[in-house]
């Protein structure tokens, strides 16, 4: 009896035991987690922006700050307790692209509106560093439209071939509309809102690399709908 009653306290124990990570360590619940790890990109809400001493900016922090003073914008993550920050030069006396790149991807003005934005950022050296495109808006979000027009022809070939019905579309009229669609506008359309992707997302592409491929058969069969699968993924960095 004794015996059974060791085991069963034992059972017992194993039940409410710590996880474990793959490693065999301890894991951390979520939410008991400090911050976030380096590596990772995640969205945080902005919870306060202030002007601080250029010299309040950690050392370790990987962007330089010219000024004086310094932007400081807390944040908090999802998951995590500690709140973070990352810091802006300020643009009254030193014009810092970073701060006005990521106010104009947010359609904002003052640096104080950002309080309660959602940013998308990544963790580097034990810091947040939100995401700003390295140029202005560029491109047209129409152009996406372009894109699948562009695979019409080829899509709509593909199926009448598949059916037997291959002649019905290999007629003088609809070569000359696949060419046009498949050689100008798809590539061209795609160049856009490749372009219209790289400035407004988290998307990390070349425009131009990607509007070549598009032109070479037969590889544009394959490149473009690898494109949009890449573009579904792709995260806006304004909400």
């Amino acid at each position: 009896m004794s015996g059974d009653s060791t085991r069963a306290e034992s059972d017992e124990t194993a039940d409410v035991a710590d996880p474990v990570d793959d490693q065999g360590e301890a894991a951390t619940p979520e939410s008991e987690r400090s911050t976030p790890p380096d590596g990772l990109r995640l969205r945080g809400e902005v919870v306060e922006t202030e002007r601080v001493p250029a010299a309040a900016v950690p050392d370790s922090f990987p962007v330089a700050v010219w000024t004086d003073e310094a932007l400081a914008v807390h944040v908090t993550f999802d998951g995590y307790d500690e709140r973070a920050s990352t810091y802006f030069s300020l643009p009254e006396t030193d014009p810092d692209d970073r701060l006005a790149s990521l106010l104009s991807t947010h359609g904002l003005d003052d640096p104080g509106d950002l309080t309660g934005r959602r940013l998308l950022f990544d963790v580097r050296d034990g810091h947040a560093l939100p995401l700003t495109p390295s140029t202005g808006q560029r491109g047209d979000p129409r152009a996406f439209y372009g894109v699948l027009a562009g695979l019409t022809p080829s899509i709509t070939i593909a199926l009448f071939s598949f059916f037997g019905l291959g002649e019905v579309v290999f007629s003088p009229v609809y070569i000359a509309l696949y060419l046009v669609c498949t050689f100008l506008v798809l590539p061209v359309s795609l160049y856009l809102d490749a372009w219209y992707l790289r400035s407004t997302t988290d998307w990390e592409g070349t425009p131009l690399r990607w509007a070549l491929l598009a032109i070479v058969p037969p590889l544009y069969v394959v490149v473009t709908p690898y494109y949009l699968v890449s573009r579904e993924n792709a995260r806006p960095l304004a909400l």
